[in-house]
């Protein structure tokens, strides 16, 4: 039985790394990032990040001023509070402090979370014109020239990929 396995796999490797099938195989690649880059779309969502960013920036602020002006006054009037209210503030603080963090923490996710869905449709478009431009000119594989170290027979597609979305 392990001899059948055997025989069938040297087989198959010999089928796949035949030079005439990787003779039929066409590679090209792309600039992916670049792409995505030139779109029209990826400025309007660049925008509204920014946006989303600049209010939550805001936000944060109004907190840490708030935090520092509370800070401050217990700070002044820590010697004048009785050990049991000291601990009060200083655990008000303390927690503030905690919203402070949780909320920057959140700020950057909820940033990620909405470049993502804004770009998301660029880079669906962006992926069928990709497989489009392959089909259409019979290429096996287009990489991203973002990911490869070396290439060798490789076409680049960037250019079609860009006219047929229509961008420079």
């Amino acid at each position: 039985m392990k001899k059948i396995i055997l025989i069938i796999a040297i087989i198959a490797a010999g089928l796949f790394c035949n030079p005439l099938n990787a003779q039929k195989a066409k590679f090209g690649h792309v600039d992916y990032a670049g792409i995505i880059e030139v779109m029209p779309e990826t400025d309007s969502a660049q925008v509204a990040v920014k946006q989303l960013k600049a209010d939550l920036e805001a936000e944060a602020g109004v907190m840490q001023q708030e935090f520092q002006t509370k800070y401050e006054d217990f700070s002044q009037k820590q010697a004048t509070y009785s050990p049991a209210v000291a601990k009060v503030k200083q655990k008000e603080l303390e927690d503030m402090y905690q919203r402070l963090q949780a909320f920057a923490e959140g700020a950057q996710s909820q940033i990620q979370a909405k470049q993502q869905e804004l770009l998301a449709p660029v880079q669906e478009k962006v992926l069928n014109a990709i497989k489009e431009v392959a089909k259409a000119e019979n290429y096996t594989y287009i990489f991203d020239i973002s990911t490869v170290a070396y290439g060798w027979d490789s076409t680049d597609l960037t250019d079609k990929v860009k006219a047929k979305l229509g961008v420079k």
